[in-house]
């Protein structure tokens, strides 16, 4: 069966963090918007101890807030009041204060189901936007003149008329393939072990990024006195922890971690996944743009993933509502807009992806001179006057050009 046809100005593909907080942003300035999202939003629940969480950089807690997003979590979001990094069996280690970066916090970190929970409804109340929830992309057909999407939704077919379409689907992205747009692909040979954890010693705000021989093992502060653990591991040495006794993997977490917030009380349930940096070879095309692990996918390390999208639909965001202001009837694919977006988001883009990367590698040497160095290194950055304000305010998301919602501004001036 089918169903009539859906005119709009723009079609998120991809409902989840980045595309739901893109169709938010698009409601707030009245342009007509289609989300589709595969999953089903209605089975959003209270959070749990073992949900996963996403750390938030202080630039992004700005892009919430500027569209009344962060009033909804900011009671259960946990500040991150430092950052404290080292290398596990060398010396040498360097912190990065919020007091001494004059912010109240470095970032926070926030479950991730709290974060949908506070989005979906205003999604649902929102007048310019319609939500197709569970639904599944089927087609995609660009013109010169716009774009044509056919999705199947409870067992009907609806087709979608739109001047624009945002690729916010994932690392697989099936509007990428759709567009024919290649992507690059990074194996680091390296799974990630993410589990919830509770310490003996209170985080007291403190975030933990420690270097082991596998990779870079993260502990985020969350709240109720909980920690947000990745942790880093070749895929079989993965495969094997992940399945041991909850004894013997608290006492491998605690060796590979340390004592700094002592025993290690209680261990959730454990989950993992592969990593890899995937890159579009574009992340723009005709009529399209690609957001999110769409358009870049990074390795966890220093927790730059969702915060760069976030970067990303707060510029596409601004640009897009800056036209409509212009012309009510502003064909927001048109090609000029789309270079402009791409020429905005390429350099920050190309930074983090490098700066994640270099960062895996860089400590990815067990032996020889750089190993020897890396502990000497870190004492140096902690000491040289400049580099660590350099460093927080590229991990705050404070580099670079900003859109006005990084810069704490609202959407429309």
């Amino acid at each position: 069966m089918s169903q009539d046809e859906l005119q709009c100005d723009v079609l998120v593909v991809g409902g989840g963090l980045v595309g739901a907080t893109l169709a938010h942003a698009l409601a707030q300035v009245s342009i007509r918007t289609v989300l589709v999202e595969e999953r089903d939003p209605g089975f959003l629940e209270q959070p749990k101890f073992d949900d996963r969480s996403t750390a938030l950089a202080n630039g992004s807690q700005r892009i919430l807030q500027g569209l009344g997003l962060w009033e909804d979590f900011a009671q259960v979001a946990e500040p991150i009041k430092s950052i404290h990094i080292s290398e596990r069996g060398r010396f040498g280690a360097t912190r990065i204060l919020a007091k001494e970066e004059g912010v109240s916090a470095l970032g926070y970190t926030v479950e991730n189901r709290i974060l949908s929970s506070a989005i979906w409804p205003r999604l649902l109340e929102a007048d310019s936007l319609v939500c197709k929830a569970p639904a599944r992309l089927d087609s995609l057909t660009v013109e010169d003149t716009g774009i044509t999407a056919e999705i199947e939704s409870d067992g009907l077919r609806c087709g979608i008329r739109s001047k624009l379409v945002v690729a916010a689907d994932g690392v697989r992205s099936r509007v990428r393939s759709a567009l024919h747009i290649s992507a690059l692909e990074d194996v680091y040979e390296q799974t990630a072990v993410i589990v919830n954890c509770e310490t003996e010693i209170a985080h007291m705000g403190r975030a933990f990024e420690r270097f082991t021989s596998a990779g870079p093992l993260a502990f985020l502060p969350l709240s109720n006195q909980r920690v947000a653990v990745v942790w880093t591991l070749d895929p079989r040495e993965a495969d094997r922890v992940i399945n041991l006794e909850d004894d013997e993997f608290r006492c491998e977490l605690q060796q590979a971690f340390g004592q700094r917030l002592g025993r290690v009380r209680r261990a959730g349930s454990r989950s993992s996944y592969p990593l890899s940096r995937v890159r579009s070879t574009t992340v723009t095309a005709n009529r399209a743009v690609l957001v999110g692990n769409a358009a870049v996918s990074l390795h966890p390390v220093a927790g730059q993933g969702f915060n760069l999208a976030l970067r990303d639909i707060a510029t596409l965001a601004e640009m897009l509502s800056d036209a409509h202001r212009a012309n009510n009837a502003a064909d927001f694919g048109n090609t000029g807009l789309l270079k402009d977006y791409q020429a905005c988001r390429i350099s920050d883009q190309r930074r983090i992806a490098a700066f994640t990367h270099g960062l895996v590698h860089l400590f990815g040497y067990e032996t020889g001179p750089l190993a020897i160095t890396r502990g000497l290194g870190l004492v140096a950055f902690d000491l040289l006057p400049g580099a660590k304000g350099q460093l927080a305010r590229q991990t705050m998301g404070l580099g670079g050009r900003l859109s006005r919602l990084a810069r704490g501004l609202p959407l429309v001036p």
